[in-house]
Order: C-alpha cells, then structure tokens, then sequence
C-alpha cells in the first residue's frame, strides 16, 4: 500500500543531500519518519527502535550508528506509533499486529519514494523481534536484516533475565534487591510493573558497578547530532502507555520454531556483557532461522552494542549490507 506524507521540513546542508522529516499517514496515526544521506540513489535501510516505546531509541541509534552508516545508505529513522516525536495515537491501537502493519506501510512509501524494489532493515531489541514478525509476512519487500540484540522468545529473556539478577544480587550481597526479587517473583508477570522489577534492579547493580546501559551515552552530543534542543516529558508517559497496553503480546512472543519460515539473509549482533538478551536466549532462534545467517558477538558491549562499539558496529552492518 502507498500512502501520501506530509514533508513537515528538508533542511539541507552542503554535506547533506537528504535530511527530510516526515509525518506517514497509517491507521488513526501518524508516524514520524527522518530519512538522511548523502545520494538519493543508495540502497535504503529502514530503523526499528527498541522498547516498544522507547523514547529515545530512534535518537540515540541516529547518533551514534547514523554518521557512518549515512554516508553508504539512506537511512530512515522510524519513531514507532505513539513513540517519541511520533503523535499520540488511540491506545486500543497500540498492538503488534498495528506495529507491523506500520512498518509494512513505512516500507512501501520508501520503496516507492527511492525507487527500490527492496529494502535493508535493522531492528534493534523489540524492533529485532518487529523485523522477524514483519519478515514472517513479507519476506520479499526487505533484502537483508540486522537483527541488533533482537529476541525471538520473549519468554526466555523473562526467565534468564531474572535468574541472572538474582544472581547478581546475591553476588553484590545486596539484600534490598534480593528481597525486591523474592517479593515480585519469578515470570510470568501479568502486568508491566511486575516484569520492570528485576530490570531496574539489573540497573542499579549495573550503573553501581560502572556497567549499565548508559555507560556510553553522551545525551548532550545526541542532541547535538540530531538537531534536539530537548527531550520532550510527555516521551516517557507515551512510553509507558505503549509497553503497559502491550505487555501481554510482548511477554508471550516465542518465534523460535516460527522463523524457519524467513528466507531473508540475517546478520544478528549481540553484546558480551548484554545480560537483557545475551547470545545464549538468541541461540535457539538464529540456528532456526531458514535464511542465510551470521552473527557477531561484540565483546565490550552491552544491550546498547550500537553506542558502546559504534564504529565495530557500524562497519560490520555495511559490511553485511554490501557484500
């Protein structure tokens, strides 16, 4: 399907070809779409951020994987339905079924936009496990996928990320946050606020030890590269709108017998020290995976691998991307 958008602003520098914001019309919402490079003829990668919902996914990965990667592809930055720059949308919307629906009708406008009969597609977190999703139903419209820390069972980073907290935990012998675990349990969790409970705990222990997830990140040099005076307080209420209406699609998705269907070429990145989705929850899936596969685990990073080793990562997916 081809929709029409509406270009909200171009600016253009003589070292950018293209830096375009767009607003994508889909079902009851609007999608925000930023397409930059530097040649309108190079293949085209589209974006899919973590979360679902994450409220500076789009921004950061911009920031730090974009430079490079602008220089070889057009790269079309997606902020997910009811997700930072993108319009609140009706939260009975806010479903994966909706979510790959938007990604089909993102693909199809850049496809028709740059005159390509497929695309490239990277998905980092929840936007790996969009890709399979989206790849299961159209398999054709993308040429090669980068799965960047992408789960294929939701069910599994639930138990191992539990089970790997506590451990930590009992290791820092840190008693608040053992009993904080004990109090909510084990998975299955029936609501968001019961499966956020060993992650901020992860956190804690993470951010004490000089390891979390932020460790690498420069929110002054994102808005610098990004062209953001501010991140907006209404990002992080969308957020949790977003990931409280899903969260029970998202702790039930187990694609690991179902992507022995997607014949699409995959290149899947994990980090070393990632103990949200480490490579073991990934094993499974990829040696199901029915395409041509290949994965990276890069050693100094974390779940954040696109800002921790930015130019390992980088230059691994344009490898990937053009061979």
């Amino acid at each position: 399907m081809i929709v029409m958008s509406t270009m909200i602003s171009a600016v253009v520098r003589a070292d950018e070809l293209i830096d375009t914001k767009f607003m994508v019309p889909t079902v009851k919402a609007e999608l925000y779409l930023r397409v930059r490079g530097v040649d309108r003829s190079n293949p085209v990668i589209l974006y899919l951020h973590g979360g679902p919902g994450e409220m500076n996914g789009p921004l950061l990965f911009q920031a730090y994987a974009g430079p490079l990667l602008e220089k070889h592809f057009v790269v079309a930055y997606l902020h997910q339905r009811h997700t930072c720059m993108s319009p609140e949308a009706p939260l009975n919307t806010l479903t994966i079924g909706q979510f790959i629906k938007d990604v089909d009708t993102v693909v199809e406008y850049l496809k028709d936009e740059f005159n390509q009969d497929a695309i490239f597609l990277i998905g980092h977190s929840f936007g790996g496990a969009l890709g399979y999703l989206y790849l299961l139903e159209h398999d054709e419209n993308i040429a090669k996928l980068v799965s960047a820390g992408g789960a294929f069972s939701t069910t599994s980073i639930e138990i191992n990320g539990y089970e790997t907290v506590m451990k930590l935990a009992i290791e820092s012998e840190n008693q608040v946050a053992v009993t904080q675990l004990e109090n909510v349990g084990p998975p299955p969790y029936e609501t968001l606020q019961g499966g956020m409970v060993w992650r901020m705990v992860a956190m804690s222990i993470l951010d004490a030890r000089n390891e979390g997830l932020s460790k690498n990140l420069n929110m002054s040099e994102v808005m610098s590269i990004t062209g953001i005076h501010e991140f907006d307080v209404g990002w992080q209420k969308k957020f949790m709108d977003v990931a409280g209406m899903m969260w029970t699609e998202l702790s039930t998705i187990d694609l690991v017998d179902d992507v022995k269907n997607i014949k699409t070429p995959i290149l899947l990145i994990a980090g070393a020290k990632d103990i949200m989705v480490p490579f073991s929850i990934l094993e499974a899936g990829f040696t199901n995976y029915g395409g041509e596969k290949q994965y990276i685990i890069l050693e100094n990073s974390n779940h954040m691998m696109f800002a921790d080793e930015p130019e390992l990562f980088t230059r691994k997916v344009i490898e990937f991307f053009l061979e």
